[in-house]
């Protein structure tokens, strides 16, 4: 096994080489051959070791028995060792997010606590890389979930990627060393042990030498995805043109490339990553047209050039008086009129930019949207947010829409018309007449 993590040092490019390594100890028989085997090769590579052990509270009694378990061992060896004790199920209910995740962040964050400058070493093998691609496959995952878990990842290492359970379980018998067994591990009633317990045994019916299959597969996913990465990379520097990209030239590309390269592109522009139903969204507007996508990004595509958020808007608040039917705001001036409901014009669009003046309350105030604003549009029957209806009817220069409240909140909004309590109705008989002109 020790020839393997060499093997994966050099293969991946693990620079470990005069580093401080903090090695990720649960006490389970993974991370602790991954301990003995970094201390076994710190002197040839000139790295030093240390642990961190998180107790997550989350198994009661067997945690707290891990805990001392990995404090005895790491005192017994030398190894300097760093200990959390938290919440998980706590935080995790707190914050909305589930108990992996939550897990997994509160890790990171306290191995970047110890040393924001160290590697990370966690005890990923070729078993776990091996069922994390069942599990991508399963979901539908694209070429980039074939790839599994990456060897290297920013300042994360995982020596143990190209060795197996029996390896693991192998080295551990051979050198006499001690590790704790989570009983979760046995409760199939979780998807990653189901694959492990009772999908992988199967499989290996067909193939024994599973995990060699699936590594070529993952190597060759990873060559693919690579090249193709690379290839849309060009795609996107070629693209660029004065205020965007020549939307032609990406609708153009083979699906795989285009793909990537509308990613890329996002990703690029606005730190957003794309999920593939936004990537098609964009897609088919590449003739002309505009989209809105996740993390109210805006793509637009005139004249074929793609813009993405073309008319960046001011996120500055404005606000003013409306009671003399007059505002000069900052995308145009509002004015309104009121008149008898018998002079409405016949061509007048119903609640579009008209309303029941006597079921205004109090003064009126116009002003851009607010976070949370919610109306009902006249006759929908159903409430909703301005974010929502803004989407729906596809309105561009969203903080530039001049907004109309009473004392009870939003009667009209620009682009979509008024609230359902102050829509034209038989028994109307005063109108207020709304009109907007662009500056």
């Amino acid at each position: 096994m020790i020839c393997k993590v060499r093997q994966a040092f050099e293969k991946y490019g693990m620079p470990v080489k005069g580093r401080r390594i903090l090695a990720a100890l649960s006490g389970g028989a993974d991370s602790m051959a991954m301990l003995n085997v970094l201390l076994m090769l710190s002197g040839e590579y000139g790295f030093t070791v240390e642990a961190c052990h998180v107790n997550h509270c989350i198994r009661g009694a067997d945690a707290d028995s891990d805990e001392r378990f990995v404090r005895e061992y790491c005192s017994g060896r030398g190894v300097k060792l760093h200990v959390l004790r938290a919440d998980i199920p706590a935080m995790a209910a707190e914050s909305g997010r589930g108990l992996e995740e939550c897990g997994r962040q509160v890790r990171y964050d306290f191995f970047a606590s110890v040393d924001s400058g160290a590697l990370i070493s966690t005890a990923h093998t070729l078993s776990d890389r091996c069922e994390t691609l069942l599990i991508n496959a399963a979901r539908g995952s694209s070429l980039r979930g074939l790839r599994s878990i990456p060897p290297v990842r920013g300042n994360i290492i995982r020596p143990l990627i190209d060795c197996t359970r029996a390896d693991i379980e192998a080295f551990c018998a051979e050198n006499s060393i001690p590790f704790v067994t989570d009983k979760t591990n046995f409760d199939d009633s979780y998807s990653r042990n189901r694959i492990r317990l009772n999908v992988i045994p199967e499989l290996k019916k067909l193939n024994p030498a599973l995990e060699e299959a699936f590594l070529r597969l993952m190597e060759a996913a990873c060559a693919d995805d690579d090249h193709l990465e690379k290839t849309a990379a060009e795609a996107v520097r070629a693209a660029e043109i004065p205020g965007g990209y020549d939307a032609g030239l990406i609708a153009g590309l083979d699906t795989a490339v285009r793909r990537r390269a509308i990613a890329g592109i996002i990703s690029r522009e606005t730190g957003v990553q794309p999920e593939l139903v936004h990537i098609k969204l964009v897609e088919s507007v590449l003739g002309s047209g505009t989209v809105e996508i996740k993390g109210d990004t805006i793509i637009k595509v005139v004249n074929g050039r793609l813009k993405i958020n073309p008319e960046k808007e001011s996120s500055a608040e404005w606000e003013y008086d409306f009671s003399s039917l007059s505002a000069s705001a900052p995308a145009g001036n509002f004015s309104g009129r009121i008149i008898n409901r018998n002079e409405l014009p016949s061509t007048q669009i119903v609640h579009n930019n008209v309303l029941d003046f006597d079921r205004i309350t109090g003064g009126l105030t116009l002003r851009n949207r607010r976070a949370g604003d919610r109306m009902m549009m006249a006759s929908s029957g159903c409430t909703k947010t301005l974010k929502k209806l803004f989407t729906e009817k596809h309105l561009e220069n969203r903080n530039s829409l001049g907004i109309l409240t009473d004392d009870l909140g939003i009667v009209w909004v620009e682009g979509l018309g008024c609230h359902d309590r102050c829509k034209i109705t038989e028994n109307t008989k005063r109108v207020l007449l709304i009109t907007e002109v662009k500056k």
